[in-house]
């Protein structure tokens, strides 16, 4: 993550298959929206051992990680406007599994 905060001027994140969060490096980096990127985000290890991380990242929503369900070829969520040039989508862990 840190190559691509490095050199990069945009950024996408992809989860299973399919782009959540793009948008400029600084404002994906700094203020992740989608769970997915806040959960990539805080699993970046820290150089410094006397900087401690909490254990783990807790979201309301968690996402499913079910790689083997059939049936969502071609499902999208279109993604929304969240600042200039910054685009989330706007899915719940819920909203995936109604599906």
């Amino acid at each position: 993550m840190a190559v691509v905060e490095r050199i990069s001027h945009r950024v996408a994140v992809m989860y299973r298959g399919r782009i959540v969060e793009i948008g400029p490096r600084r404002a994906v980096f700094e203020n992740p929206q989608h769970p997915y990127t806040r959960k990539l985000m805080a699993a970046v290890p820290v150089a410094d051992p006397t900087h401690r991380r909490p254990q783990r990242v807790l979201l309301s929503d968690e996402l499913p990680g079910n790689i083997f369900r059939r049936g969502e070829e071609g499902v999208s969520t279109p993604l929304q406007q969240v600042g200039p040039g910054h685009f989330v989508a706007r899915e719940s862990a819920a909203d995936v599994l109604a599906r």
